[in-house]
C-alpha cells in the first residue's frame, strides 16, 4: 500500500478515535421534564411482595392537623371532603398505607415494605381527627399514627376513651410532648420532663409502649434528640418537607421529614409524588 494511503487510513482512525472519546466523556444527562418527580426510591426490589430500603428511599410521611371545614382556608385545616378525596386518590393510584412500626423496621433494614409506601400522621390529638378523619380512614381500610399533645386531652382534644378506640382499630399513638413548647431551646430538666412525662402518662393510661415522638413545631436541637433518645423513643419526626428518607447515622431516625398537607388536591398529588416541594 502506498505511503500516502497508509497515512490517510491512520488519519481517519485517529480522528474517529478522538470523536468517540469526546462523545463518551462529554455526554450530557437527559433533560428532566420541568415538574417531573426526581424521587424514585433507591431500593433493592427483592420480590413482588415489596422492597427492602437501602440508603435513600421514597416513603412520604404525611402530616395533618385539623380535619374540619375552615373558611377562609387555613393551612392547618383540611376539610373532611378533601381529606376523603386525598385518601381515595391514594387508594386508586396504588399507594400502600403502612404503619409507623412497619416503616421503622424497614428503615433499619429488618422488614420489607410495599412499593409506593405512605405513612399517615396527625399532630396534637384534636377531637375533629377522631370525629372526621377516623371514619374516613376506616372507609378505605387505612390506619395512622396520632401524636398527642398532653395538655390538649379533654380540652379541645380527644379523650382517653377515644384514644383507646383508635388504638383498638390498629392506629398507633405517639407523643407530642406535654405542653407543646419549643424544645430546641429548653434546659435539660425541662426537656426530660416534656419527653418522659408525656410517654409515662400515655403508657399508663393506654397500656401500651409509646415508641415515637413528634417535636412541637418541628423544633429540635442536639440536646432535644438526646433527651428523646434517653426517654426511650425509637424514632422522632420533624416538619422538614421531604418525601425521601435517608438513614445515615444514629440521629437520622430521630429527624425524619414529613410532608404537611393542605386543603386541596393539586398540591397533595404533587407533594406525594415529590414534585414542587419547598
Amino acid at each position: 500500500m502506498p505511503y500516502k494511503k497508509i497515512f490517510i487510513v491512520i488519519g481517519v482512525l485517529l480522528v474517529t478515535g478522538i470523536l468517540v472519546k469526546y462523545s463518551f466523556f462529554n455526554q450530557k444527562p437527559r433533560q428532566t421534564v420541568k415538574g417531573a418527580s426526581t424521587t424514585e426510591p433507591l431500593a433493592i426490589v427483592s420480590s413482588d411482595e415489596g422492597i427492602t430500603p437501602q440508603g435513600k428511599f421514597y416513603a412520604p410521611i404525611l402530616v395533618y392537623h385539623h380535619i374540619a371545614l375552615k373558611r377562609p382556608q387555613n393551612s392547618y385545616y383540611v376539610s373532611p371532603e378533601i381529606f376523603d378525596q386525598q385518601m381515595k386518590w391514594l387508594k386508586d393510584n396504588g399507594y400502600h398505607i403502612i404503619s409507623f412500626d412497619q416503616f421503622y423496621a424497614a428503615a433499619l433494614g429488618k422488614e420489607k415494605i410495599p412499593k409506593k409506601p405512605i405513612i399517615i400522621t396527625f399532630d396534637d390529638g384534636l377531637e375533629d381527627q377522631f370525629k372526621n378523619a377516623f371514619p374516613i380512614l376506616k372507609k378505605y381500610g387505612f390506619t395512622a399514627t396520632f401524636f398527642i399533645k398532653m395538655n390538649n386531652l379533654n380540652k379541645g382534644g380527644m379523650t382517653w376513651d377515644q384514644l383507646k378506640e383508635l388504638q383498638k382499630a390498629g392506629n398507633i399513638i405517639g407523643s407530642h410532648s406535654v405542653n407543646h413548647d419549643d424544645m430546641s431551646k429548653m434546659p435539660e430538666n425541662q426537656l426530660k420532663y416534656e419527653s418522659e412525662e408525656s410517654k409515662r402518662l400515655l403508657e399508663q393510661n393506654l397500656g401500651t409502649e409509646i415508641k415515637y415522638f413528634c417535636y412541637p413545631g418541628g423544633a429540635y436541637s442536639a440536646n432535644t434528640i438526646l433527651a428523646v433518645k434517653n426517654a426511650g423513643y425509637l424514632a422522632a419526626v420533624t416538619t422538614r418537607h421531604k418525601v425521601d428518607q435517608e438513614i445515615k447515622d444514629g440521629n437520622s431516625i430521630y429527624t425524619l421529614p414529613r410532608v404537611h398537607i393542605d386543603d386541596e388536591m393539586p398540591t397533595f398529588i404533587d407533594w406525594v409524588q415529590g414534585k414542587n416541594l419547598y
